[in-house]
């Protein structure tokens, strides 16, 4: 009687079979585990892509809501939008025609700066009050004084 059914026979390799056995599966291991996330990574991908073609509508409006709020932040509509209303309630000038004797009689001719040498800078300092210079500083003899000082220096040469 052939059976190949042995139930009393249960030849599995013996004790190396079964190391040998254990050695594989340690060694394939983490590849068994590389294929499994990829197969539940796929089952994603299509369940994701599945829901996306049934609602294509909603998610056009997910993806839309997003660019906008992102176009918001990148572009800072915010601040230009409150700049440009405020700019409606600041006050506009007026542009007033002064005609008549009383519009002339008031009209103060600006000093005569031909005579003085452009100076650029502005943090200039008096040689001897040290007082700051602002726009109208005398220069005599590659030093500047103020007003004053011009005056003293002038009367004693």
């Amino acid at each position: 009687m052939l059976d190949y059914d042995d139930c009393g026979n249960n030849n599995s390799g013996g004790i190396i079979g079964s190391i040998i056995s254990a050695l594989i599966l340690i060694a394939l291991w983490p590849y068994i585990l590389a294929l499994l996330g990829i197969y539940i990574a796929y089952i994603l991908a299509v369940a994701v892509l599945g829901w996306i073609a049934e609602h294509w509508v909603l998610t056009g409006l997910y993806v839309g809501g997003a660019l906008g709020i992102y176009a918001i932040f990148y572009c800072r509509l915010i601040p230009k939008a409150w700049k440009r209303g405020l700019m409606y309630f600041q006050p506009k000038p007026v542009s007033i025609s002064l005609s008549g004797a009383s519009a002339e009689e008031n009209v103060v001719e600006p000093p005569n700066l031909a005579d003085r040498k452009f100076i650029p800078s502005t943090n200039l300092y008096c040689y001897w009050c040290t007082k700051k210079l602002g726009i109208n500083p005398w220069e005599k003899n590659s030093k500047y004084y103020c007003d004053e000082c011009i005056n003293k220096v002038s009367s004693e040469n």
